[in-house]
């Protein structure tokens, strides 16, 4: 399981979502989930640590019911670190379309190869909506589902872009 300590830029926590990660199909993509939820991850490109902690949440929509964040580079869903390491961020046999269920976190692929996965992942909040194709999950939010939602209804925006700062204060593996 992976830990999400939230809250605003300024310090102030909203509070605590937990991930039990889905190993079985996509070991190699949860695991490296991980091992970046723990900072645990050196990227072989950059030789630094690649952390979720002090990442932003950079997409909020209230249409779509979904939060998107793990752009460890720039903070703005340009920069997640995969394409460099193809051999660490690949997984094969992976069907890119996932029904939309309630707190399914899903790890984005590549622009340019489906096989190739980025640290940037997004949490889905809604089952309502049609599947969401390009992805590949990873795991369920089995606690603080809540919290999420609440932040979607008040700083999402219908083209994504936050009202607020938000970033993850701590993360790590339970």
């Amino acid at each position: 399981m992976v830990y999400f300590d939230v809250g605003f830029e300024t310090g102030v926590p909203i509070g605590r979502v937990i991930v039990e990660m889905n190993g079985v199909m996509k070991k190699n993509l949860s695991e490296l989930f991980v091992k970046i939820a723990r900072g645990d991850f050196v990227h072989p490109a950059y030789e630094k640590k690649i952390e979720y902690t002090g990442t932003v949440f950079h997409h909020i929509s209230s249409p779509k019911n979904m939060i998107m964040g793990g752009d460890v580079l720039y903070g703005n869903g340009c920069g997640g670190c995969a394409p460099v390491c193809r051999k660490i961020f690949q997984e094969s046999n992976v069907s890119s379309a996932v029904p939309n269920t309630r707190g399914k976190v899903i790890l984005l692929p590549s622009d340019t190869n489906p096989s190739v996965f980025s640290s940037l992942f997004y949490i889905l909040l809604d089952q309502s909506g049609p599947s969401v194709v390009d992805g590949c999950s990873i795991g369920d939010v089995i606690q603080g589902i809540e919290i999420l939602e609440q932040i979607v209804k008040d700083y999402g925006t219908e083209n994504g872009r936050p009202t607020k700062k938000l970033i993850i204060h701590k993360c790590g593996h339970l």
